[in-house]
């Protein structure tokens, strides 16, 4: 079972009380943690301290994933300290919107941004890069496909007050050690010729895209989500009408397919997602999941885990509002 359902079904009786408002270091939702950022404030969503501590503590990451988003999350500290950078990690691993990744491919890693966030950076940590030439060796494409989708859901949340500017994104792998070329992280007044000079960078996996270049990536699966979340608090219904009139040029039309999608088509990055129950946490040997009718955003394997959850899940069941 979800632990914060669990404790929001605790705190559901105050007067005030919102799910939005319950933070966790360890949150994969990108719709949430961005909300919470406007909400209650970036230090509050600060990750940092996620990879100070041991990573017995974080058992969301592999040994692996953990120690190689430390050494990022640590380069990029000690250039804020040193040259007074605003970059703060927000998230470690993330999907659009709570139950959206359907694929390996869906799942984007470290997030960073600013007390205004309205610009981001991306980091995506991959293995060791491999000369065969599949798909799901492409780490620019894969790159480039979620610093769009990232983008396109900042503009949908926040399409009139303080709107996203740009995000930059890069990867890296064992080979280039972890470490990222400091122009990555150098502050948003860079001039626009130093940002093409970021775009032409040698090794070719930096990457700038401004707000005016976006291209649609957020499918309609994914939207249905975001909405649901977006309902858990009714002040976001006065960006309602901005939000539809933005919507055509962030999601993809019925049927439509991203641009970088044809790109990622490999057995690998085509393997469904195998998800547990979110009330037993059970994976069913069919795979088949039943859908919260209300929200969308949850799963359960039967009619009666569904029920044993409801106590606490109702909390943080809304129906879309943009629909």
């Amino acid at each position: 079972m979800n632990p914060m359902e669990s404790l929001g079904g605790v705190f559901s009786r105050l007067s005030y009380f919102n799910p939005l408002m319950m933070i966790n270091r360890s949150e994969t939702c990108a719709t949430t943690r961005l909300l919470q950022i406007r909400y209650m404030g970036l230090n509050m969503n600060d990750i940092t301290q996620k990879f100070l501590r041991d990573e017995e503590y974080s058992t969301d990451l592999s040994h692996d994933d953990f120690h190689a988003r430390r050494k990022i999350v640590q380069q990029i500290g000690q250039a804020n300290e040193s040259q007074h950078l605003p970059w703060v990690p927000v998230l470690s691993t993330y999907e659009i919107a709570r139950g959206s990744a359907k694929k390996m491919r869906d799942w984007g890693h470290l997030l960073f941004t600013d007390a205004t966030s309205t610009v981001f950076l991306l980091v995506m940590i991959f293995p060791v890069e491999c000369p065969c030439g599949n798909a799901d060796h492409d780490y620019h494409a894969i790159t480039r496909h979620h610093a769009h989708k990232l983008l396109c859901l900042a503009n949908y949340l926040w399409p009139a007050k303080a709107p996203p500017k740009w995000i930059r994104a890069t990867y890296t792998t064992p080979t280039y050690d972890y470490r990222l070329d400091p122009k990555f992280f150098q502050t948003h007044s860079k001039s626009a010729e130093d940002l093409t000079l970021l775009n032409a960078h040698p090794s070719g996996r930096y990457f700038h895209i401004a707000l005016e270049e976006v291209q649609p990536s957020l499918t309609q699966s994914e939207v249905q989500r975001v909405d649901a979340v977006l309902a858990l608090n009714p002040s976001n219904n006065a960006d309602l009408p901005e939000r539809l009139a933005v919507r055509q040029r962030v999601v993809l039309p019925a049927g439509g397919k991203a641009v970088v999608d044809a790109e990622l088509r490999s057995n690998e990055w085509s393997k469904n997602l195998k998800r547990g129950c979110a009330n037993c946490e059970e994976v069913p040997k069919n795979g088949k999941l039943m859908k919260c009718s209300k929200c969308k955003l949850v799963q359960y394997c039967s009619r009666k885990c569904q029920a044993n959850a409801w106590p606490n899940h109702k909390h943080f069941c809304k129906k879309a509002g943009a629909e």
